[in-house]
């Protein structure tokens, strides 16, 4: 049985990995919801159809890649970037990078993390915007 509280998650994949790349270069996306119990489910694999950019941290590029994963609320990332600051500052989406390259030890970890990640996300459903960019080991 799964618990009441879900965490909506988009991690940045290559292959089914997380590389240690900016979160809007990876070829696609997964969706995951993680329950409070640590069982997670793979909601969807988007592939990545954002626009290029045309300087580094393009902003067009933040938008992009947002405007395809609604109903998301955090978004990991091998590597902190630009726009994950920009994100962290402006948006409603929660911004995680991590070192763990596999899914299953990447929710594990965030289930260890889940009161924290819960929290922050109910700060940004409220309107706050915390300054804090969790990484998940």
């Amino acid at each position: 049985m799964t618990g009441k509280r879900v965490l909506r998650i988009a991690v940045g994949c290559d292959a089914g990995r997380v590389p240690r790349r900016h979160f809007g270069d990876c070829s696609e996306f997964r969706i995951y919801e993680l329950f409070e119990d640590g069982t997670y489910n793979l909601i969807e694999v988007k592939p990545n159809t954002s626009p290029e950019e045309r300087r580094h941290a393009d902003p067009n590029k933040l938008r992009g890649v947002l405007g395809e994963l609604q109903g998301c609320e955090i978004v990991v990332s091998g590597l902190l970037s630009p726009n994950f600051v920009r994100m962290r500052d402006t948006r409603p989406v929660q911004p995680v990078v991590t070192e763990l390259e596999e899914i299953p030890a990447l929710m594990q970890a965030a289930h260890a993390e889940f009161e924290r990640l819960f929290s922050l996300v109910l700060a940004r459903r409220r309107g706050g915007r915390p300054r804090e960019i969790p990484v998940l080991k």
